[in-house]
């Protein structure tokens, strides 16, 4: 078998394409590459680099942006969905928390569609126009990740607790190993739930920025934004191949 076969026809390989076979899995690489090119932009900037190496990166940052707001065309149905199967959690802080977050960015996507289409100069809004949806984008993303850090903070005190009750000694053998198989599962939760809120915090940052709220350049942003990419690209990929024991 010649190298080159040995290279197309490598499990890896075989891995990344499952994992880009997914509309999730495109979407988080494209979304690390906009990204880094976000941060690279600025730190060539910052170094004094030609005008055009600079203009490259901005034009693929912008680029892949437009792209993925073409990919997300739609995918407001989908949170609006998600928003009324919440109702039904019993939960009545996590009900409210997802319905909130779900709300949040069905909002977002459905600006952000409109984005899209004014990128895309399908139909080009006034100047003032695009400026007021692009900020009212961000606020609610921001209101969305801002319910679902709220969500992470109530579940992790509900985590906190069980494990509590958990950590007392049962009386018989059966008993204790439901008891260490509960703790198991518990600390499985708090690590989910640990990983999405700092998914979500990280996140956070762009959003706020674009809404006002904070003042971060562009750096900070583009760091920020690769990172949680290459966290979101993780958590599909276990989706896809299965996590690691």
């Amino acid at each position: 078998m010649s190298a080159l076969q040995q290279l197309v026809l490598h499990p890896y390989l075989s891995n990344v394409l499952r994992f880009w076979a997914t509309t999730v899995g495109r979407d988080k690489t494209y979304r690390a590459v906009q990204y880094a090119a976000r941060f690279l932009a600025w730190y060539e900037y910052r170094k004094g680099a030609s005008k055009e190496t600079v203009a490259r990166l901005t034009a693929l940052k912008s680029n892949l942006g437009l792209s993925r707001k073409l990919m997300r065309v739609g995918k407001f149905l989908e949170h609006a969905q998600s928003a009324l199967k919440a109702t039904a959690i019993q939960d009545p802080v996590v009900a409210y928390t997802a319905v909130g977050r779900q709300l949040g960015y069905m909002c977002y996507l459905t600006l952000d569609m409109l984005q899209w289409v004014h990128g895309s100069k399908a139909y080009q809004f006034a100047p003032d126009t695009a400026a007021r949806i692009s900020k009212n984008a961000a606020r609610f993303w921001l209101t969305g990740l801002s319910f679902s850090l709220v969500s992470s903070a109530y579940k992790t005190y509900a985590l906190r607790t069980r494990a509590a009750h958990a950590g007392r000694p049962r009386a018989t053998a059966e008993k204790e190993a439901a008891r260490r198989a509960e703790l198991a599962q518990i600390r499985t939760e708090q690590a989910a739930v640990r990983w999405q809120a700092t998914q979500d915090a990280l996140d956070w940052l762009i959003p706020a920025t674009g809404a006002g709220v904070l003042d971060l350049d562009e750096g900070v942003l583009g760091l920020a934004g690769f990172a949680t990419s290459l966290m979101g690209a993780r958590s599909q990929w276990q989706a896809v191949h299965g996590a690691k024991k």
